[in-house]
């Protein structure tokens, strides 16, 4: 609804006053199709509160809009082409007035028909797309993105960044919840019990016989005397008996190793096998269209929630308990369970998140891929109420059907069953239906696996003897070949940090430094799954985190796999008093981050030190190291830093005249080969131009031999049309001469004389160094020096202090004057002086802008205060009632009108009466106090008394 706007204009016929000869509605629908144009201009309908419930019935609408588009044909033949030409005509015949909307309004009036005689043929129907990029680039752009979409684009990346962070943060602490640990250690196997044991007593920790669970030796192992059932002799056996005992108890036992280690294999296996994967993991998506983006929005904010289209939700410590309690869940809180668990066993574990945020680039693989096919059937809210029944009663949502019993529930009769069968016939090797692989302490083996190359998922480890997982897992992220969580467990005895992964990674526990850079993401794979190794964080049990990347980077070398996903170290210049970059400093966004997660120094253990020393200090990364090339050859000497060749010497660079040869190089074969020359590298001298050398306060000493003549540089360019019209003269390209340093001696000028400054050709000095500045003289680098000198009339110049080179043009810097001695103290108290006068300007300058600005903002309230008294306050009824787009026919007026309204409807050009009809059709209004009358041909605004006439005499003038 366009806004309503009380400008008063001439006499034209009001747009929407009823026409007398207009014709009765008409069931017939027109001949003419109508047009976009005339849809537009029609009349709106019912009052300003009716319409905006209306916009607002739409904004709500979630179902899709019917609307199509509008036939260009039909727009061209029918309505947009008479009306392109009519304002062709109206523009040239009229050069000092523009269009106006007023002009238009009264062309329509006069040559279209009444819009309520007007019966359109059908619904209106427009297309709207909405399938256009966030800040995409890669829409068929010709140009790259602009500096505020790469601003947009590096801010919502460090948003990300910090919310995944803090999203980590809090995963970490619900897995040292001490509930969510008992229920994972409550439902561990007989089996895991017993290996957690060895692990216990292989650290030196106290044990009791009836936790250890000793097992017995299989028959397998026994003599002759113990299937016959006799006794047998313990002091007759050659190596220890079972009966023997530990001499040394509570002492680590690191014969084998580190007794950690066993226990996160065996561990990882066998969560592999507890746990199912039922949801979908945090994953990088990229940047999606507004339409996408709508629709999956409002779809989380309806529908039923659905892990595979809003992503696995849990909210509260609550469901994550829940997890524990079924053991199901995504690939990340499977993670984060199993740091749970080995955080109840009494280890330090950090939980290691490889955070996949948006990212800063604008490369192809930042923009969000086509919408996949689900890999389940949706359910409906109905069947979700089922399925969520149906997982508490024992049911499969998916099937309908009573699914098999968890682990936990079938592990008391299955190791019953199995003492049974071991009590009847020995342990068969494959295992049956009956009685399933025994991997106990008792039959003697060490912790078996089962590997298969086909499918990490199909590769586990048999650890306990209950039955299969009550489901299978859901085929989600298959294609995420690395992990984006795991854990890292510090060693009791060693303080070593073992990395487990027991989802994906082979072996499951890392112990070699190869091991570790299995846990980086790279390949055509990775890419194509917009998995990123960018940020690696690993979170303590304290609360507190760090950045472990350096540790996973391939040979610890920076930035590696990280490279345009990690936000790089920017160097931020500082400047000096006078505004000049003194030197820059490396500033690291996401160190500033992690400094809120840092652990406090009082509170630092020995890991933190040893790790920081070792696995997280980042190498440099060095250039190929050439020692190794075969000497004698071209390369060797070529990049050698003791010999060098005289065809290798760069343009500033010669050999002193002393030198001598050390060697030979002979290259070529045949004919063309030749001897050259081999000197040290120690003999090359660093030459420069004349020109140069006197930048640097230093100039040729008399009767000096160019130790190398080069082509000239022309830079300027002055000076290329000089070096080429000496071409043309002589025929040949212009050489200049390269001195050493020894051929040089320093500028030392002449004292002055009488208080006169010596100058150049120019009207100034050279004063590049301070050995340049003559004898009782002195340089002021202060600016406006030069105004003060002259208002107080001392000799000065200039100081030229270096050039500025660009354009093809050297311009030369300014930098004060110099005068002499006993007249810098003066100079430099006239500067201060002038400094203080200048600040004092300066702030009343800028106490006059905002006084301006005041009397500015000033007028505007007094305005919009006359406006509101004559009009009405926004959104009240008064000025519904004098809107002639809501209201053209006065309908709110009639109730008794106010003594007031009545008195502003007489004031205007036309008469109304009390039933809101207008007996004459001026009647805009305009800004007029009460009492004051305006003239008919006057436009009414803000115009001084006088100058409204002036403006109406010019006008009648031919």
């Amino acid at each position: 609804m366009p806004p309503f706007v009380g400008v008063k204009r001439g006499k034209s016929d009001s747009p929407f006053s009823p026409s007398p000869t207009a014709p009765e509605k008409s069931g017939k629908k027109s001949k003419k199709p109508q047009s976009l144009f005339d849809a537009a201009d029609q009349r709106p309908t019912g009052s300003l509160k009716e319409n905006e419930e209306f916009l607002n019935g739409l904004a709500g609408s979630d179902s899709e809009t019917s609307l199509t588009e509008v036939s260009s044909d039909e727009i061209v033949d029918g309505e947009l082409q008479p009306a392109i030409k009519k304002r062709k005509t109206d523009h040239h015949g009229d050069d000092d007035e523009e269009i106006e909307w007023e002009d238009a309004m009264q062309d329509h009036q006069a040559n279209a028909t009444p819009s309520s005689a007007i019966e359109p043929s059908g619904d209106l129907e427009l297309t709207l797309d909405k399938g256009f990029g966030v800040g995409s680039f890669v829409n068929n752009q010709k140009k790259g993105p602009s500096k505020i979409e790469r601003h947009i684009r590096i801010v919502t990346h460090c948003m990300h960044v910090q919310f995944l962070v803090f999203h980590n943060s809090m995963r970490s602490r619900w897995a040292c919840d001490p509930e969510v640990q008992q229920i994972l250690m409550d439902r561990i196997s007989l089996t895991a019990k017993k290996e957690i044991d060895t692990w216990k007593l292989a650290c030196g920790q106290t044990v009791t016989k009836d936790q250890t669970g000793s097992p017995q030796p299989s028959s397998s192992k026994r003599g002759k005397k113990g299937q016959d059932g006799k006794n047998e002799d313990v002091r007759s056996q050659r190596d220890w008996g079972r009966p023997a005992e530990r001499l040394e108890m509570g002492v680590a036992n690191t014969s084998r190793g580190d007794p950690v280690y066993r226990l996160l294999t065996f561990l990882a296996a066998y969560w592999k096998q507890r746990f199912t994967i039922r949801a979908p993991c945090l994953r990088k998506q990229g940047y999606k269209s507004l339409s996408r983006l709508e629709e999956e929005i409002v779809s989380f904010k309806n529908d039923q929630h659905d892990p595979e289209d809003h992503g696995e939700r849990i909210a509260n410590l609550e469901e994550f308990r829940d997890c524990a309690r079924i053991c199901e869940g995504s690939r990340d809180v499977g993670v984060q369970l199993f740091v749970a668990l080995l955080r109840g066993l009494g280890l330090e574990v950090r939980l290691v998140a490889s955070l996949q945020p948006l990212g800063f680039g604008w490369n192809k693989n930042e923009e969000a891929g086509p919408k996949k096919k689900r890999l389940t059937k949706k359910l409906s809210s109905t069947d979700f109420e089922n399925a969520e029944k149906g997982r508490h009663m024992g049911m499969d949502a998916s099937t309908g059907k009573p699914h098999r019993k968890t682990k936990g529930q079938a592990m008391t009769g299955t190791v019953d069953k199995q003492k049974e069968a071991r009590e009847g016939k020995e342990s068969s090797g494959n295992g049956s239906k009956a009685l399933p692989i025994d991997l106990s302490d008792s039959s003697g083996s060490e912790l078996t696996t089962i590997d298969s190359d086909d499918s990490d998922d199909k590769s586990v480890v048999n650890t306990t003897p209950a039955t299969s997982r009550s489901r299978p897992d859901m085929p989600y992220d298959r294609d995420l070949v690395f992990p984006t969580y795991w854990a890292e467990v510090i060693s009791p005895l060693t303080n070593q940090v073992y990395p487990v992964d027991p989802f994906i990674l082979k072996p499951a526990v890392a112990i070699k430094s190869e091991d570790f850079e299995l846990f980086e993401s790279r390949g055509a794979h990775v890419e194509k799954a917009k998995q990123v190794f960018a940020y690696i964080i690993a979170y303590s049990p304290d609360g507190t985190a760090k950045d472990v990347t350096t540790r996973y980077l391939k040979k610890h070398i920076w930035p590696g796999r990280t490279k345009g996903v990690h936000l790089p170290v920017e160097k931020v210049p500082v400047h000096n008093n006078k505004g000049k970059i003194k030197h820059h400093e490396d500033y690291d966004w996401f160190k500033t981050v992690m400094s809120g997660y840092a652990r406090p120094d009082h509170m630092r253990t020995a890991v933190d030190d040893v790790e920081e020393a070792t696995d997280l200090k980042p190498v440099k990364y060095d250039k190929k190291d050439v020692s190794g090339e075969k000497e004698g050859t071209l390369q060797f000497y070529k990049t050698s830093a003791e010999y060098v060749l005289e065809r290798h010497l760069r343009r500033e660079e010669a050999i002193s005249p002393d030198a001598k040869p050390v060697k030979s190089f002979t290259a070529g074969k045949g004919e063309d080969k030749k001897e050259e020359p081999v000197y040290l590298r120690k003999d090359i001298l660093t030459c420069r131009t004349g020109e140069s050398w006197h930048k640097e306060g230093r100039q040729l000493k008399p009767d000096q031999t160019p130790m190398k003549m080069v082509p000239i540089r022309a830079v300027t360019l002055t000076r290329k049309r000089e070096v080429e019209e000496a071409e043309r003269d002589g025929g040949e390209k212009l050489k200049q001469g390269l001195y050493a340093w020894d051929q040089t001696e320093w500028i030392i000028p002449p004292p002055i004389v009488g208080g006169v400054i010596p100058k150049n050709a120019y009207g100034n000095m050279d004063c590049y160094v301070p050995t340049m500045v003559p004898e009782g003289a002195a340089h002021i680098p202060l600016k406006s020096t030069g105004k003060i000198c002259k208002r107080l009339g001392i000799d000065y110049a200039e100081a030229v202090t270096g050039f500025e080179f660009g354009k093809q043009r050297a311009v030369p810097v300014i930098t004060g004057v110099v005068v002499a001695k006993e007249h810098e103290e003066l100079v430099r108290k006239e500067w201060q002086k002038d400094e203080e006068e200048r600040t004092i300007k300066e702030k009343e300058k800028d106490s006059q802008a905002a006084l301006a600005m005041w009397k500015k903002f000033t007028v505007g309230l007094r305005i919009m205060k006359r406006v509101r008294d004559e009009y009405g306050a926004e959104g009240g009824t008064e000025k519904e009632e004098k809107n002639p787009f809501t209201n053209p026919k006065g309908k709110g007026k009639e109730k008794a009108p106010d003594a007031d309204v009545a008195a502003a409807a007489a004031e205007g050009n036309g008469q109304m009466d009390l039933d809101g009809e207008e007996e004459q059709e001026d009647t805009a209004g305009g800004f007029l106090r009460e009492g004051e009358e305006g003239e008919e041909d006057m436009a009414g605004g803000f115009f001084p008394e006088g100058e409204e006439e002036q403006e109406d005499v010019e006008e009648q003038d031919p």
